[in-house]
């Protein structure tokens, strides 16, 4: 019962924060302060984040679910995290804000080369939620591999650690 109810909240988590990045119309962003700025783009690719440790968790026989609706649940969110990141870079680097970011200010210098990073991301998160969809495990870990590469590439270039 327990372990259900962390999943299930999980679960949650999840979707609420996938759904926080979306709730402002594209119009209003002009308006925002830089640290919502960076507190969007931040809540945004947590959902990512945390799709992807449910996923490894789920592929390593940890405990997590294995259903594969689940799995695609989670594909979904890496994959509209991927296709929502580039509008909450659009401004940046912020230097004087309040709020800590890893973000680093290159983002912005290349900009067009940084959103083009999370096309294989998107790519490969549908990659995914179709192998979930064909209830194929293999198919599924192997276009995970690739997803979390591309987060990878992306993070060496263009965050602090």
């Amino acid at each position: 019962m327990r372990m259900t109810l962390i999943k299930t909240t999980l679960a949650a988590a999840t979707l609420a924060v996938a759904a926080a990045g979306t709730l402002a119309p594209a119009a209003a962003q002009g308006d925002k302060s830089p640290e919502q700025w960076i507190q969007d783009r931040q809540d945004n690719l947590a959902s990512a984040a945390a799709a992807t440790k449910s996923v490894a968790c789920a592929l390593k026989g940890e405990g997590c679910p294995r259903a594969f609706d689940y799995l695609g649940l989670q594909a979904r969110a890496i994959a509209h995290a991927a296709r929502m990141a580039p509008q909450h870079f659009q401004e940046g680097p912020f230097p004087d804000a309040e709020a800590d970011t890893t973000a680093l200010p290159k983002i912005w210098d290349d900009y067009d080369t940084f959103v083009q990073g999370f096309e294989p991301m998107e790519t490969h998160a549908r990659e995914m939620i179709q192998a979930a969809q064909n209830e194929d495990l293999q198919a599924y870990a192997a276009a995970f591999k690739k997803t979390t590469d591309a987060c990878s590439e992306c993070h060496d270039t263009y965050r602090e650690d």
